[in-house]
């Protein structure tokens, strides 16, 4: 009896040091358990165990609950805070590949994502959560988890993740066996760009207005490592617009600029063009311009012809 005794004895000291300084969570480790990134590795648990993947992957969704705050206190809604979520956990690869596909999308004014991937919807709700259902098929650099996300609703999703730098990172958000995931979008958006940029170099020059019922704009394209950029736009060459923007989606060009009084909630000026090349190769659309030195504002049809420019006191070209 006294050998029984001592061995529960000893038995009791051992889950009383394991709850106590093991497990900073006051708890054994299980597969189920939400733990700290202390308990993981005070208990010794491997990086590529599921219990690890579950800590780590409960970890980053918690940041996305957070509640942010901004430099006078004011609480700031996930959607709009600064932090950058997607360089902090998602993979090398993965992220190259969306910062290359934002930057496309600037050239051509698309929308990258019309939803956050990682709310799960274009807003999120108040009882916002994230909950690991599954994880599986680990090996030494991949593995997938199913996740339950409440946003307004539930969403059963599956993100795939890849081992590197020492830890897990999200790889895909929508991984899938026929290889139309979330990298293979962001791919195609890429491919694609690129053979829009090509079609806008047909835009680079000069173009002067044609017609005698519209503004006498001049304007000046050129070709840069992020695709078409204005380097002058101005009307009657009295006055100009020196922060236009051109966006090309492959078959319409867009040059907008607007200067907007946050004090007095006015447009002091604004530039609008939406136009595409004619038959004859000239750039024809319409125009909307507003400027406090001009006479009066235009909103109308527009014709530019390239290396044609036509003044008040006649006729030149170049």
């Amino acid at each position: 009896m006294k050998h029984i005794f001592g061995y529960h004895v000893l038995f009791l000291f051992a889950v009383m040091m394991m709850q106590g300084c093991g497990s900073k969570t006051g708890k054994t480790v299980s597969d189920t358990d939400s733990l700290t990134v202390d308990s993981v590795v005070d208990t010794g648990l491997d990086k590529h165990s599921e219990a690890y993947i579950r800590q780590r992957i409960d970890t980053i969704y918690k940041t996305v609950g957070k509640t942010f705050y901004d430099s006078e206190g004011k609480e700031i809604e996930y959607i709009h805070s600064t932090f950058n979520r997607d360089s902090a956990y998602c993979s090398q690869r993965y992220y190259a590949l969306m910062r290359e596909a934002y930057r496309i999308c600037e050239e051509t004014g698309e929308l990258l994502y019309d939803s956050d991937n990682w709310v799960c919807g274009q807003d999120y709700s108040d009882d916002w959560s994230c909950r690991v259902a599954n994880v599986y098929e680990i090996t030494d650099s991949t593995a997938y988890v199913d996740l339950i996300i409440h946003n307004f609703s539930d969403h059963e999703t599956t993100i795939a993740l890849r081992f590197e730098r020492d830890d897990w990172y999200i790889d895909d958000f929508s991984p899938s066996e026929d290889g139309y995931d979330d990298k293979h979008y962001l791919r195609e958006t890429i491919r694609q760009g690129l053979e829009t940029r090509e079609k806008a170099k047909a835009y680079v020059g000069y173009w002067g207005w044609v017609g005698d019922d519209c503004p006498e704009l001049l304007l000046r394209l050129e070709m840069s490592d992020h695709g078409l950029i204005v380097t002058e736009c101005n009307i009657y060459r009295l006055y100009g617009f020196d922060k236009t923007v051109a966006t090309f989606d492959g078959k319409y060009l867009r040059v907008d600029e607007t200067n907007y009084d946050e004090e007095t909630m006015e447009t002091k000026w604004e530039f609008h063009l939406y136009a595409n090349l004619d038959n004859n190769g000239d750039l024809k659309g319409d125009c909307r311009i507003t400027h406090p030195l001009a006479s009066k504002e235009y909103n109308g049809p527009l014709t530019l012809r390239k290396d044609y420019f036509k003044y008040r006191d006649g006729i030149k070209t170049q």
